[in-house]
């Protein structure tokens, strides 16, 4: 098995479920005995050697590009990346030393305020985000880190920024750790990396954050799909899909990878009756060609609404039916997406959950990476048939929603009132998942 970025397998396992369990084998870092020979090698070293020492040049360094092409980072040269998409317009990439640096592993990414990886709760400050960001990201590695406040890199178009400095421990061994962090308007950034104490000092001389311009809005088909299951993505804490594959190709233990897929296997079966991988192709075909979308045009045939039926009359006649409130909220929604978007009425409810149940599927060992996303991919041709633009797509999924889940869109404190003010902020975010070209040509590129 190839080398694990430890903190690239941590902080997937923690964006997905907990109880996956130890990542097992941890970062190689120096030894104590190690420090200390070295520390009394730098007091016995003559004035004039450290000295040309600091006159040699700096480390050679090499940029890591984001897979969604909105950050970048400067690190040691000679790094292996390792590319996961987070939800709702971010992304994450572990950086690994190899044989050439071993024991250095880092972990960087960029995120929506509102979709901070792993059910993060309530994060009010940049702060809060470093707080958590950090121990998501060490969590069941086994190392351990006692961090303190430095001076913080300056990081162009960031609001604030802050760096944090410590010891790393993984049992007897000790090394260093360093963290650079940044907030934007509407969203978090962050590095971690962990190493010997050499590595973590050459690496110290050389990184930097950099936001890059554009990046989600010139992306291609990949991120279109992503941009259609980007609401419960969020929810979940992480892709399943793109969460397991980071997985797979980042050296996850066979253990590690079953345990996912059994809880993707049980929730496909739970939630959808899906067992087997032909259920998984019958019920994203119903998804598409029916789905609840048919059940809402049903419903609203037995109250013989037709063109000329005005919204008003409409709510008068269900008034006067004695319908329990989730029924009566059920139909106004299907109500007001036919109004809208006619026969495509709550469609984009039922095409965006064709990716989430692909990306269970995939994940359950019922379709291969690719089978999902040749779905998805018809999936999303289907949905620019069906609408002229993301806020369209949006509101008839908000409405599929509130059909689906009975509660009205401008209840606040019910799920859907949540949906609603989720996918306004993931509008509102320049690099969001929605900033991808509605009207862009969709192909196979994998």
């Amino acid at each position: 098995m190839k080398k694990r970025s430890i903190l690239l397998l941590t902080a997937v396992i923690g964006l997905t479920l907990t109880a996956c369990g130890n990542p097992g084998k941890t970062a190689d870092v120096t030894s104590d005995s190690t420090a200390k020979e070295s520390t009394a090698a730098k007091e016995t070293t003559p004035a004039k050697e450290s000295k040309s020492k600091k006159e040699e040049a700096l480390p050679d360094s090499q940029e890591y590009l984001s897979s969604d092409g909105t950050y970048k980072v400067i690190l040691l040269e000679g790094l292996t990346q390792t590319d996961m998409q987070l939800p709702a317009a971010g992304a994450m990439m572990g950086l690994d030393g190899g044989s050439k640096r071993q024991g250095f592993s880092g972990v960087s990414l960029r995120c929506a305020k509102s979709s901070v990886p792993g059910n993060a709760g309530d994060i009010e400050s940049l702060e809060d985000f470093a707080d958590y960001i950090t121990d998501m990201t060490l969590k069941g590695s086994g190392v351990t880190v006692s961090w303190e406040d430095t001076d913080a890199p300056s990081i162009e178009g960031a609001q604030q920024c802050l760096a944090w400095e410590g010891v790393a421990r993984s049992g007897i061994s000790s090394g260093q750790a360093y963290g650079c962090f940044a907030e934007t308007q509407d969203s978090y950034l962050m590095a971690v990396i962990v190493g010997n104490n050499g590595d973590i000092e050459e690496a110290r001389q050389i990184i930097a954050l950099e936001l890059l311009d554009g990046g989600a809005g010139q992306a291609g088909t990949k991120r279109f799909i992503s941009g259609m299951t980007a609401v419960l993505d969020s929810v979940n804490g992480a892709s399943v899909m793109e969460t397991f594959k980071a997985m797979e190709d980042s050296g996850a233990t066979k253990d590690q990878l079953d345990a996912i897929a059994s809880q993707a296997q049980q929730s496909l079966s739970g939630s959808w009756g899906v067992e087997n991988a032909d259920d998984l192709m019958e019920m994203a075909d119903w998804l598409m060609a029916e789905g609840h979308n048919q059940d809402a045009l049903d419903f609203l045939a037995e109250f013989d609404v037709n063109e000329e039926t005005q919204r008003d009359a409409f709510d008068a006649v269900l008034k006067g039916q004695n319908l329990d409130d989730g029924t009566y909220i059920s139909l106004l929604a299907a109500y007001d997406a036919w109004s809208a978007y006619g026969d495509g009425a709550i469609a984009a409810w039922d095409l965006s959950r064709v990716g989430t149940i692909m990306g269970f599927g995939y994940a359950a060992g019922y379709c291969t990476y690719e089978e999902a996303l040749d779905k998805m991919l018809e999936s999303a041709q289907k949905a620019q048939e069906l609408f002229d633009s993301w806020e369209d797509f949006n509101k008839s999924y908000l409405y599929g929603y509130s059909y689906w889940s009975e509660e009205a869109l401008n209840d606040a404190q019910s799920s859907a009132g949540e949906r609603a003010e989720l996918v306004s902020s993931m509008e509102a975010q320049a690099n969001g998942p929605f900033a991808v070209d509605w009207n862009t040509e969709l192909t196979k590129e994998w």
